[in-house]
């Protein structure tokens, strides 16, 4: 991406025209683009109740068709979800357990990806959790945790702690080999980081749209692989996960496809603002995204490096990811924080460690003010 682009598409995000904002890994601001397109649910709905439906349905369409293409999957195994923690939990209550059955989790993961595995317990689950290893997730570790009764496999794509991203692939042939679904909450890296789930073979990807996909709030997707079409059942039902909804039946026959899973009214305003979000990714190339946030990343390490600062988790290569963790020595993290908050540079603190998240529209003269500012001795605006 060129500079004259990269000033093009910062032109549509207008919560970074003055300000330095690098903390994508908690929430993305959203472009003016994908604003209009979430207002204009609304219009369709005000100014032509009777057919709203009708008129709505192509942008739900499209956003099924260009989700299935940036992950890898169809259409008809997309399903529209609140939030990653619903989508998890359409997972967790679907999948027909049995006293003795076991579920394989990370120990450090993101609580939406945790919780609801653990409630499983109260059912006669067994939750079998896998420590991480200096921030990483070791293949190794969960296959030794495996055996004939785990029916769950879950993990985080990338560590929100760390920014370590699990060789999603790895697993899955050990998933496959075993039998186990294999989970994967995709809300820090789809939009960020290129994952084919048929090429992986991950049978459940959720993803929320407030991070890196820099959508809407309240939206999201899931793909579904057919073997976990075939072996989750819809818990959270409703009258539009069943066919013929509008001849208003009793009878509990689901939808052969991903929608089973949207049980009512959905959110309209939400799928067509990250309709147009895709849309976007799709034009710009996910390929080229990812090259983009993962150089930006290398930079932002290099400079820290040759200004002392300590680099709390250094992964690269399939490994690394827009997350990246430093500490200026001899300064609480704290104090760093409200110096780069003090010069309109927004970041979080994880880990006792400033968590730093750059995003395709951020620029290298970003990074080196960030470094620049974490490196200085002085306080408040430099």
């Amino acid at each position: 991406m060129n500079d004259e682009l990269i000033s093009q598409l910062r032109s549509d995000i207008p919560y970074i025209h003055d300000k330095i904002y690098v903390d994508n890994a908690s929430v993305t601001p959203i472009p003016t683009q994908v604003q209009l397109a979430s207002e204009h649910y609304n219009r369709i709905v005000s100014e032509r109740l009777r057919e709203y439906r009708a008129a709505s349905l192509p942008f739900f369409d499209k956003g099924r068709a260009l989700a299935a293409k940036l992950v890898g999957s169809r259409p008809d195994n997309i399903a529209y979800v609140q939030n990653t923690a619903h989508g998890l939990s359409l997972v967790a209550l679907g999948v027909g357990w049995r006293p003795g059955d076991n579920i394989v989790v990370c120990a450090e993961d993101f609580p939406s990806n945790y919780l609801c595995w653990v409630q499983l317990a109260e059912m006669g689950v067994d939750v079998r959790q896998v420590d991480s290893r200096a921030g990483r997730i070791d293949v190794s570790d969960v296959r030794e945790v495996i055996d004939s009764r785990t029916r769950v496999v879950s993990v985080s794509h990338v560590q929100f702690y760390s920014g370590f991203r699990v060789d999603v692939a790895a697993l899955g042939e050990i998933c496959a080999a075993s039998g186990a679904l294999l989970v994967v909450d995709g809300t820090q890296s789809t939009g960020a980081i290129k994952l084919d789930v048929l090429a992986a073979g991950v049978d459940v990807l959720v993803v929320s749209a407030h991070k890196w996909m820099m959508g809407p709030r309240g939206i999201g997707f899931a793909s579904f692989s057919e073997r976990a079409l075939g072996a989750i059942t819809p818990r959270v039902v409703g009258w539009l996960s069943v066919n013929d909804p509008f001849a208003f039946n009793r009878k509990l026959d689901f939808l052969p496809d991903a929608r089973r899973f949207e049980p009512g009214t959905a959110n309209g305003s939400g799928i067509l603002g990250l309709a147009e979000r895709l849309a976007q990714i799709d034009e710009l190339g996910i390929d080229r995204i990812e090259e983009r946030i993962l150089s930006l990343s290398r930079l932002l390490r290099e400079r820290a490096r040759e200004q002392g600062l300590e680099l709390v988790y250094d992964f690269d290569g399939r490994n690394g990811s827009g997350i990246n963790l430093l500490r200026k020595p001899g300064t609480p993290t704290s104090e760093t924080h409200a110096n780069l908050t003090a010069n309109g540079i927004f970041a979080s603190i994880r880990n006792d460690a400033i968590r730093i998240s750059p995003h395709y529209y951020n620029t290298s003269d970003e990074i080196e003010r960030i470094v620049m500012v974490m490196s200085s001795e002085r306080h408040g605006p430099a």
